[in-house]
Order: C-alpha cells, then sequence, then structure tokens
C-alpha cells in the first residue's frame, strides 16, 4: 500500500475534514441556489477550470521562487494518472454548449463515478503527501487542493442533475476505463520508443493502493456497478427499466 504512519499526521487529518465540510457545504448551497442552467454550468466551468489552473500552479511558484526556472512534472505534459484523465475530461464536459449531447452524458456519467473515487483517493491516499508529508511544500498543497476541486466538480453532476442514476450509467464507466488503458498503453509506449523508463501510466503494471491487477479491478467494478444500478431501477416502474428501453431501442 502507499500509505504510511506519517501520512495520516495532523496536517492532513485537518485538511481531509475541513475539505469535506466545504464540499459538502459547497454542494448544498449550489442545489439550494442553483436554480437554472445558465448558473449550474457557471459553477461546473468554474471548478473544472480552477482545477486546471490549480494543477499547472506549481510551475509560476517555481518559476518566481527560484528566479526563473521551472521543472514540469511528467503529469503536467502526458496524461500519467487516472485524476489527470478525469481532469481533462471534466473540462471538455463542463466546456460543451450542447449537454444534451451523447459525449457530455458519457463524460459527465464517468466524470461522477470515476472522478469521485479518484479524487477522494487522492485526498486520503496522496501518494506524494505519503513522501513529503507536510503541506508547507507547495507541490503538495496544490496536489490536494486540485483534487478537492476536480472532487467538487464530479459531484456536482449528480448535484446539479447533470445526470440520471440509470444502468446505462455502467457504459459510460466501461467507456472511461477504456480510456484509461489507452492512455496508460499510449504514455508507457511514448517513453519506450524514447529510451526512456516508463512511469507505469494508469498503474497498469502494478496497483500501488490493492494488489489487484488494476484491469481485473475495473471489470469488477463495471460489473458490480451494473449490478447495484439494475437492484435500484427496480424502483422504478417496469416500462423505465433499462431491459425494456433496450428492448425499445431493438
Amino acid at each position: 500500500m502507499v500509505y504510511n504512519s506519517a501520512m495520516f499526521n495532523l496536517q492532513h487529518i485537518l485538511y481531509m475534514v475541513i475539505s469535506g465540510a466545504l464540499t459538502v457545504a459547497l454542494l448544498a448551497l449550489a442545489r439550494k441556489y442553483a436554480v437554472n442552467d445558465e448558473v449550474k454550468n457557471r459553477i461546473l466551468k468554474f471548478f473544472a477550470i480552477i482545477t486546471v489552473v490549480i494543477h499547472y500552479s506549481n510551475l509560476w511558484v517555481d518559476y518566481f521562487v527560484s528566479g526563473g526556472t521551472a521543472t514540469v512534472e511528467n503529469n503536467q505534459i502526458l496524461p500519467v494518472y487516472p485524476c489527470n484523465v478525469v481532469m481533462w475530461m471534466l473540462l471538455v464536459a463542463s466546456l460543451l454548449r450542447d449537454k444534451k449531447r451523447l459525449l457530455f452524458q458519457m463524460l459527465s456519467e464517468f466524470c461522477f463515478y470515476g472522478g469521485t473515487i479518484c479524487g477522494v483517493v487522492g485526498i486520503v491516499l496522496n501518494v506524494n503527501f505519503g513522501n513529503t508529508p507536510t503541506l508547507a511544500d507547495y507541490d503538495i498543497l496544490k496536489g490536494l487542493l486540485s483534487h478537492s476541486t476536480m472532487l467538487v466538480g464530479c459531484l456536482y453532476m449528480l448535484v446539479g442533475r447533470f445526470i440520471k442514476i440509470r444502468v446505462f450509467n455502467a457504459v459510460s464507466v466501461a467507456a472511461g476505463l477504456g480510456c484509461f488503458v489507452i492512455c496508460g498503453v499510449a504514455v508507457n509506449a511514448l517513453y519506450e520508443a524514447f529510451g526512456m523508463t516508463p512511469p507505469d501510466g494508469m498503474f497498469l503494471k502494478s496497483n500501488p493502493y490493492i494488489s489487484i491487477s488494476p484491469i481485473i479491478l475495473g471489470v469488477l467494478a463495471v460489473v458490480l456497478l451494473f449490478c447495484g444500478l439494475a437492484l435500484w431501477e427496480m424502483r422504478l416502474p417496469e416500462e423505465e427499466r433499462w431491459y425494456k428501453k433496450l428492448h425499445l431501442r431493438n
């Protein structure tokens, strides 16, 4: 596992508590006062854009603090980790004008499920914080902050009623996980092509959190999600359930 005793120090615990409280408060306020589509879209865009800005903000900080030099991290030029992909998916989804398009529906549904998990893991089990357990280092702080804003944006997909809970959400999640695999394979291949040591894009070769292949874990997640959503849809009238809609489409 990536975590150690130093990871869950007072700073980290306070950050998680404050971040969690602010997330709940912001989503509650947005749910209550954002009553039209224009305001909802602005909220979604804000959290998507601010996530990207925070992700790259250490370059500006390093540049001025060091007197004109800054080191670019691999995940700032390539989609190395799952959260990097979710961040860009959230941005693309927020900028799409037509929120009824299939592309938006698939992106928004995956951001809600996959992005929420990535955001929570990125805050609670942050690898960089585990290696350098202090918020005084801006690189560490900005990593946590970007996960927090991304989490709010992903959760707002449901809170802002951009998505509906349905069995077909599992299709979006499967497609999103497929994008993870493609990005991971592409990043590793690019490194190898230039004689560099691959960073294990998307953790395809080794899972730092659970001793299970990410591919197997992803398949299990989709299957469990499908079963859970199928059970949830049993509360709906029969004509609104997934198998009836699938039958009508055929």
